[in-house]
């Protein structure tokens, strides 16, 4: 059985879907069409519908993201003898409930709390290909990380199109008193009397089941959406913060032009996405940015994209992710003349990454000599840290404002899923390098009690 779960979010990942797809030919005997079932899912097979059997007769079958849990009945139809059927209908009254499953890294899960998209901007494919938005309830999310913590889980990612949409057409019936969000951008959902996302953070932070866990983050989110209730979570706990909350947000852009943004559907403007951003660090300083950006969007010109230019100088994110622009069949943008010349926008894209490049060099640097919480996914590939007649290995993890920290151990115990303090010593435009601190609480600090102490004092400790 080979499935190719494909995402057509971006051209390129279309493309290396069906050149994998047309690797797989070679399995099949063109005579008789013996060999492992084939089936094409994802993104990809909701937004083909099918056509593609027209050049890949070999495959078997086509899904989308909504069949996924019709998976072993297709395979079943396929495995007596049926072919080239198509399950790509979406499911608007089917609840939206799933258990997470631990990959990996204990001390790490990634978790779906939502699907879907409202937003229909112009240039994205994703509500075409993924439907509506729908959430899981407040209690259902809790009693899937509850099982996760369980098993040792210490850090969830929580996921969605637009987690900041979380909770819509879900009545509120955790306890929470419901509450109205507010964004000065205009409108955001959900209302009074539905579950919200920050209802929901706070919800994690008041589980006991939850105890062990420590950290939280999700992605991603719309600027439309990113209330003024979620920025008060990123702040102190005196102030209504939570503190399991990551200091990191991935808040995409996509353009710096308040002209291109309307021809994207965005509806918000720069400058108040801005405003936002600045709320944010004024309410924790220590945040760290990241979002997405596209070049060479139709009809933008070059002084929208020095626009775009002066953003990343206004902002300062920590990182970015750009991409050149290119049209996704059956949407509105597609319809619009992709008259930004690919050289034009390959130079642009090339100079955005350097501009972002020079600011990251320069935040990187500013976190040397600071002592950090991190917490280590594994060896890190690149063991160039270690000198000749050295002994040890390269350790790698994230910190609360998920910058990549490499640290030499000479210890050789095993720090995977542990929370360590690193002392910065050195960086790049990518990551940081540091030195660990062998706080004499380390064993408390990583063992099965939910409460534990720091020998650092809160001014020495950033996140």
């Amino acid at each position: 059985l080979i499935i190719i779960n494909g995402c057509s979010v971006r051209e390129k990942a279309v493309h290396k879907a069906i050149s994998f797809l047309g690797e797989q030919q070679i399995l099949k005997k063109q005579k008789d069409n013996v060999g492992p079932i084939i089936a094409l899912g994802g993104c990809v097979g909701q937004l083909d519908k099918g056509e593609v059997f027209k050049r890949a007769p070999y495959l078997d079958f086509v899904f989308g993201p909504d069949a996924i849990d019709q998976l072993p009945e297709m395979v079943h139809r396929a495995e007596n003898g049926q072919r080239h059927f198509v399950q790509v209908t979406f499911d608007k009254t089917l609840a939206y409930s799933t258990q997470t499953k631990v990959h990996g890294s204990k001390a790490q899960a990634f978790v779906n709390i939502m699907k879907g998209c409202d937003k229909y901007c112009t240039y994205c494919i994703v509500p075409f290909t993924r439907g509506r938005e729908k959430s899981r309830t407040i209690h259902e999310v809790l009693d899937d990380l509850a099982g996760l913590v369980s098993k040792g889980v210490r850090e969830v990612t929580l996921l969605g199109q637009n987690v900041n949409s979380f909770g819509k057409g879900n009545s509120n019936t955790h306890g929470y008193e419901p509450k109205e969000l507010h964004n000065p951008i205009g409108k955001v959902g959900p209302r009074a009397g539905e579950e919200n996302f920050p209802q929901l953070l706070y919800a994690m932070e008041a589980d006991p089941r939850l105890a062990r866990l420590k950290r939280i983050r999700f992605t991603s989110s719309h600027p439309l959406d990113f209330s003024d209730e979620l920025i008060a979570c990123y702040g102190p706990k005196e102030k209504g913060g939570i503190e399991k909350l990551a200091k990191h947000l991935h808040l995409p852009v996509q353009s710096g032009s308040n002209r291109v943004l309307t021809k994207m559907g965005r509806h918000h403007l720069i400058e108040n996405y801005i405003a936002q951003m600045k709320r944010l660090k004024e309410m924790a300083p220590e945040v760290g940015m990241s979002t997405d950006l596209i070049v060479g969007f139709p009809t933008e010109t070059e002084e929208e994209f020095q626009e775009t230019m002066r953003l990343l100088d206004s902002v300062q994110f920590d990182n970015i992710y750009a991409f050149a622009y290119s049209p996704r069949p059956g949407t509105r943008a597609a319809k619009l003349p992709d008259d930004v010349e690919p050289k034009v926008k390959n130079r642009r894209l090339n100079e955005l990454l350097q501009h972002q490049l020079k600011i990251a060099v320069t935040t990187y640097a500013s976190r040397v000599g600071q002592v950090m919480e991190v917490l280590v996914e594994g060896q890190a590939k690149n063991q160039n840290m270690i000198k000749e007649g050295m002994t040890g290995r390269v350790w790698t993890g994230r910190t609360s404002c998920n910058r990549v920290v490499n640290f030499i151990d000479t210890t050789n115990r095993n720090y995977l899923g542990a929370f360590l303090m690193v002392k910065i010593t050195g960086s790049t435009s990518l990551s940081l390098s540091g030195e660990l601190v062998h706080d004499a609480d380390f064993a408390e600090r990583n063992s099965e009690s939910p409460k534990y102490t720091s020998s650092y004092s809160t001014s020495e400790i950033v996140q």
